[in-house]
């Protein structure tokens, strides 16, 4: 029972170490920003942590947990050594460390905490841990091994470099700076004795470490120090870290005006050494600046300026005479501040001479100047605003100016927020300002703003420019460039501007619509870039007007066109004017106007050759038809004249047969009805049918074409047709129109027939129609699309003629097309057209208009 007492007894006073260490460190924040503040309530803390773990260790009842509380103790010790050190280092006004130092110090404590909790893996910090009881209360005892005495002897270092650190600066110390170091020494030496005491195990206090307790009392003196000394106020004086910072040189003064500290400034500046023997004064040093120091110090804080020789030199200084007190309001010294200001004098009459030569300046200035305070009231005018506006200094002075315009407000107040919160203060803009008059001027602005050292506004200055001739030029000169602009817009030709060096300056709206590309991404590049097709046609025009007839790949589209180039040779610009017109439809207006022509000189022709060749023709059809009837049928004038001849009538039949005289007049007939079906055709073109119209649906028409091929013999042997797929787009609602039948059919036959021909012949593996049926305005339109091997432009143009095929002779008539042309134009005012490109297919297009249309001649659609 007695043992367990002692270890409450133990226990609860190391529970109150804690507390006041703690309680020391609370008190210390409210200094968080002062460093040797922020280091003791660190210190304060880990001791803190430390007492309240041995106070855990004494109260705890068996070996395990008072070893678990051992462990939790490093957490708080191991940091001792090191912040007393740094402690002592500010105290001293000593170099801090960097974060490099602190870095580095830190690796040892974290190093040793790691230890400690898996020293049960190594055993690096002890081997052996057994409880003792031989003592007034039970204690853990251990075997140390070698992490232990590394950890020891690095703290017992710190603390030993930290201790030479104070004995030396209290060599050297005076007056009240003395003091604090003779606390802060008597405070470090309480871990001294009683690390001591357990190390050597006096008799009564074995195996107790007094050593938490002991920084709990340096805590407490330091504390004292800290309200007594107040250390935390004259720190920032007497440490050499903060004195040697500042730039000017600072004295400190006892009451007795003997000097405490000089920084490095005045030892330079007056030869003042730093080490200064005991009582010596102010004026046995430097009796001059004693005299300003007594005549005109007061109670309360001073500065004034004042002049005094260095050597040879006078020199002016801006003195500051600072008293210091303690938390009392007591009296103790004085701190006596100097500053150079000879070259901020002589900068300062510089000044005075420039701002004399800057008025002048703004007098002289031809444009008009204001200058603002920051409520934006008026504090200068210069003559010209007042030549320029009107009103003068006295009419505005102190009051804003009202001349400005309701619809510049807004801008005006964008522009004002820019300018201050632009961090050079300054903002270009243009306006419009009324003058005193009621005139509207259009003006230049340019805004400077002035700023405090605190960064806010303090004024603004404003220079005006009086632009509005500039702007009416400018106005006149925008206008004429749009009105031109509009006029190359509208041309429905492409016109292009380019330099000497080929980089665009003009593309007008025709440019962009055929190109894709807008003017504001061509202009400024090379022509070669925007437009390579047409580049390489311009490369050699220089000096005259060049014209040329090409053809032209525009995005997906091919053109023919017209390029005009017109150089520009003037004594500033050079360049050249590229005029690009599409003439494809002139070209094919003009292949029309000659197919037409050509059609109907072929189609007088034919049916001039029709008449003349159909009366002999009738003549042989029906003499061979007279033979034929005369040699094979037994009439009885044909076996009488056989008899008067002395020929049998059977042996003369079996002599025509075996000769093949039949056959060959068969042939003969054979041919003739072809050639009396070519002049029926040929007739064609002369004349319009006689059949009746009546309203059809041409899908209906289609149907049935397709129908009628796809089961037609003779065409099967030449092709299946039933093997082409055709896909039918079909639109709905389309109106019927009034047309004949059969002719309508022939031409949708002619046209199957020709593309399943063409992709059989190419041997194209998927052959495929695509018929669409639609409407278009008044027309009603078919396309009949193949994907066969399509044709060449030079057979394009020819297709409809008459008697032109690619086929062998024997094999095609070349009559197909141009009777489905006549048909298509001349029968029903309608229009047929092909579009195909070599590989891509054809496409047939049959126009025929809903409503007819009477005497229409001829279309002029290719």
């Amino acid at each position: 029972m007695e043992a367990l007492n002692w270890s409450a007894i133990y226990g609860i006073f190391s529970f109150i170490a804690a507390l006041v260490s703690v309680s020391i460190a609370i008190y210390l924040f409210p200094h968080w920003k002062n460093y040797p503040a922020r280091v003791l309530m660190f210190l304060m803390v880990a001791v803190g942590i430390w007492s309240f773990t041995y106070g855990m260790e004494f109260i705890s009842p068996d070996l395990v947990l008072k070893i678990w509380w051992v462990k939790a103790e490093y957490i708080g010790a191991v940091w001792i050594g090191m912040l007393l050190f740094c402690f002592v280092l500010a105290m001293a006004g000593k170099k801090r460390l960097g974060k490099k130092g602190y870095m580095l110090l830190s690796i040892v404590p974290l190093t040793v905490i790691i230890l400690v909790f898996t020293n049960s893996n190594h055993h690096l910090m002890w081997s052996l841990a057994w409880l003792d009881l031989s003592g007034r209360a039970p204690a853990v005892v251990y075997s140390r091994e070698a992490g232990f005495w590394v950890f020891m002897g690095f703290s017992y270092i710190l603390i030993l470099f930290a201790t030479i650190i104070l004995i030396h600066s209290l060599i050297h110390a005076r007056g009240i700076y003395r003091k604090q170091l003779v606390t802060v020494l008597v405070g470090a030496g309480f871990p001294w004795f009683a690390n001591a005491l357990y190390l050597f195990g006096f008799e009564g206090l074995r195996l107790l470490d007094l050593t938490p307790v002991a920084f709990t009392i340096s805590g407490i003196a330091f504390s004292w120090g800290l309200m007594r000394y107040q250390m935390l106020s004259l720190i920032p004086l007497a440490h050499e870290t903060v004195i040697e910072s500042m730039g000017d040189p600072v004295i400190a003064l006892d009451m007795d005006d003997q000097i405490l500290d000089v920084n490095k400034i005045a030892q330079d500046i007056f030869k003042i050494n730093r080490v200064i023997p005991a009582r010596n004064a102010l004026k046995d040093v430097f009796p001059v600046l004693y005299e300003k120091v007594v005549k005109y110090r007061e109670k309360s804080p001073v500065e004034v300026e004042t002049a005094f020789a260095l050597g040879k030199l006078l020199k002016q200084w801006n003195l500051r005479l600072l008293p210091l007190v303690n938390r009392k309001e007591k009296h103790i010294g004085w701190l006596v501040i100097l500053r150079d200001i000879t070259d901020s004098k002589n900068a300062e009459n510089a000044l005075k001479e420039s701002e004399r030569i800057h008025r002048i300046v703004l007098e002289a200035s031809p444009n008009p100047i204001v200058f603002y305070n920051d409520v934006g009231e008026v504090t200068y005018l210069n003559p010209a605003f007042t030549r320029v506006f009107g009103w003068t200094m006295d009419e505005l002075w102190g009051k804003r100016i009202d001349f400005l315009p309701k619809e510049n407000l807004a801008e005006t107040k964008e522009v004002l927020k820019k300018t201050i919160d632009n961090p050079g203060g300054n903002y270009d803009f243009i306006t419009r300002r009324y003058t005193k008059a009621g005139d509207i001027l259009d003006v230049s602005i340019n805004s400077a703003l002035y700023r405090a050292k605190d960064g806010s506004a303090t004024s603004m200055v404003v220079n005006f420019t009086d632009i509005t001739k500039i702007k009416r030029a400018e106005h006149e000169l925008v206008n004429t460039k749009n009105y031109t602009r509009s006029i190359i817009n509208s041309m429905p030709s492409i016109i292009i501007g380019v330099d000497d060096k080929g980089i665009v300056t003009q593309w007008n709206t025709e440019a962009r619509q055929l190109t894709g590309i807008p003017a504001d991404k061509a202009e400024g590049s090379a022509l070669k870039d925007v437009f390579p097709k047409l580049s390489c046609h311009i490369s050699n025009v220089r000096q005259t007007i060049k014209k040329q007839k090409v053809s032209l790949k525009i995005g997906n589209k091919s053109i023919l066109a017209d390029i005009t180039i017109y150089p520009i040779l003037s004594g500033s610009i050079n360049g050249s004017v590229i005029r690009v017109d599409d003439i494809s439809e002139r070209a094919r207006i003009e292949e029309m106007m000659v197919q037409s022509e050509k059609m109907l000189s072929v189609g007088g022709l034919a049916a001039g050759m029709a008449h003349e060749i159909n009366n002999p023709l009738a003549g042989i059809l029906q003499n061979i038809q007279v033979i034929r009837n005369r040699l094979t049928k037994d009439l009885p004038a044909n076996i009488k004249t056989a008899r008067e001849c002395g020929i049998d009538f059977g042996d003369l039949k079996v002599y025509m047969e075996k000769r093949n005289i039949f056959s060959m007049m068969e042939l003969v007939n054979s041919s003739g009805r072809r050639a009396a079906q070519i002049v029926a055709n040929m007739l064609s073109f002369s004349r319009k049918s006689d059949r009746r119209k009546s309203t059809h649906y041409l899908h209906d028409i289609m149907e049935s074409t397709i129908e009628l091929v796809q089961n037609d013999y003779s065409m099967k042997k030449q092709y299946d047709f039933r093997s082409i797929e055709i896909i039918r787009e079909y639109r709905e609602n389309i109106p019927p129109v009034l047309c004949e039948r059969g002719e309508i059919q022939q031409v949708f036959l002619n046209i199957l027939k020709n593309g399943a021909e063409a992709m059989t012949d190419s041997g194209i593996l998927s052959p495929r129609f695509i018929i669409r049926y639609l409407r278009q305005g008044d027309n009603v339109v078919f396309k009949i699309e193949d994907n066969g091997p399509g044709i060449e432009r030079e057979i394009r143009k020819r297709i409809f003629e008459p008697f032109f095929t690619t086929k062998d002779v024997g094999i095609g008539t070349g009559l197909g097309l141009s009777v489905s042309y006549f048909i298509i134009t001349e029968n029903h005012n309608g229009a047929l057209t092909v579009e195909s490109s070599p590989g891509k297919g054809s496409t047939f297009i049959i126009e025929l208009p809903v409503k007819q249309v009477k005497n229409k001649h001829f279309s002029f659609k290719f």
